[in-house]
Parts: C-alpha cells; structure tokens; sequence
C-alpha cells in the first residue's frame, strides 16, 4: 500500500491506499487546503482563499453577485465592508483564469464532497467567517 500526494489537483490531494479486513483494497482522497489568512479584508481573504484552493464555483458565484450589486442580499456572513467592485472582479477572473484547467479533488475523484462542504471546515480552521455565495 502506497500513500502519495496528488499534485495534479488543486488543492493537492493525499491519497491512502488502504484494505478492509477482508482484503478488498480502497483509498481515502484528503484535500490539502492552503489555510492561512491572505488580506486584511475579508472580502480578499475570502476571493483569495476560494481562488488558492480551485473553488471554481464560488468563484463564478461570487463574480456575479458582486457583479449585480447583490453582496447585501446573497452573501453569507457579509457585514457591508466597502470594497472597490473594480478591483474585487479583477481579482476573481484572474482566479477563474488561473484554475480554469486545474481539477479539483472534489471533481477528480468520488471524495462525497462539494465546494460548499469544505467551506465550515476552511472557517473552523482559519477561525474566521468567509464571504461566500450558498448554492441551493
């Protein structure tokens, strides 16, 4: 059995080759999140953390929130902070360039797991909120 990390992912992604009791080989996908507060603002913090981590869902999500003028109405955890629109949606399509053709874990492989489901694990672990878009 052989552990290794994935590099081809973004975030990067450590595989486990492990067996059930009875032999049956299987593996555990774990992505590997970089954690660690980018900005002094939360709006940045969050862009930047979403585009660090391949989060191409938010990404488009929050372009287009910010981009209709809706951050009051569609952002979860938003405190009216002022921000330059120009230059918050520069920074989300420089990320939705960068990843465009990176895979993400969560998309590469079975993991059970969405975008949205790691974003209370990335909160708990940077012990602060992050803007985002909640998908219905």
């Amino acid at each position: 059995m052989k552990d290794y990390i994935d590099i081809e992912t973004l975030p990067h992604c450590k595989i486990e080759e492990k067996k059930f009791d009875w032999g049956e080989p299987y593996s555990v996908q774990t992505a590997i999140f970089i954690l660690k507060k980018f900005s002094s603002s939360q709006l940045e913090n969050s862009i930047i953390f979403f585009g660090e981590n391949n989060f191409k869902q938010q990404l488009l999500s929050l372009y287009n929130v910010i981009n209709n003028h809706e951050e009051f109405e569609r952002l979860e955890n938003y405190m009216g902070e002022e921000f330059s629109r120009k230059t918050v949606l520069e920074l989300i399509d420089s990320f939705i360039k960068k990843n465009e053709k990176i895979a993400a874990p969560w998309g590469k492989y079975d993991i059970g797991f969405t975008e949205y489901d790691y974003i209370k694990y990335a909160e708990e672990q940077l012990k602060e909120s992050l803007y985002y878009v909640k998908i219905q």
